[in-house]
């Protein structure tokens, strides 16, 4: 892969025609630590740590992450197993629908996921639909320095909702 093509990539700030807009994502960018926990149907509930990174891409049209967990410093050398996860998501405003296109992308899983996302008062909602079944994921609790982050589901068109997943982010020094 050429020098270029990663540098067509990743832009240093948002499109100055949708610097509002890329706001919401924006004020993510950056590298973070993360201590997440999962909420199985059975089971315990299990805990790691990771990492998580977004910045501006796509001429600054879009925000982009990466998730890993756990950290890739743990990961050297090491093949991938059960337990561990990584994760490309594509976030691009559509100022037609005045919402975001959001894609997940969870190679070690096997998974893509798309998602409209939007702000909901000062939270930023990620949803989509599979059948009888609606999954958020919301970033809330958003300073300079953390934020937190957590997925939900429910069956039964939003009367009830069951906490699947949690994230705790702390900016990488």
């Amino acid at each position: 892969m050429s020098p270029e093509f990663l540098s067509s990539l990743r832009a240093d700030g948002p499109a100055p025609s949708l610097a509002r807009e890329m706001a919401l994502y924006g004020r993510l960018r950056g590298s973070w630590r993360t201590s997440i926990v999962y909420f199985p149907l059975q089971g315990p509930e299990r805990r790691a740590e990771g990492e998580w990174e977004f910045g501006y891409a796509l001429e600054g049209r879009a925000v982009i992450d990466i998730w890993q967990m756990p950290p890739r410093a743990q990961l050297a050398g090491v093949e991938r197993t059960t337990g561990q996860e990584c994760g490309l998501c594509v976030r691009v405003y559509d100022p037609r629908l005045k919402l975001w296109r959001f894609t997940f992308h969870g190679p070690v899983l096997g998974v893509t996921i798309n998602m409209l996302a939007f702000a909901v008062g000062s939270e930023i909602v990620q949803e989509h639909y599979h059948n009888a079944r609606c999954e958020r994921w919301i970033f809330y609790d958003i300073s300079d320095e953390r934020f937190s982050w957590r997925s939900v589901s429910s069956v039964d068109g939003g009367a009830n909702w069951r906490l699947n997943q949690t994230v705790e982010a702390r900016r990488a020094k």
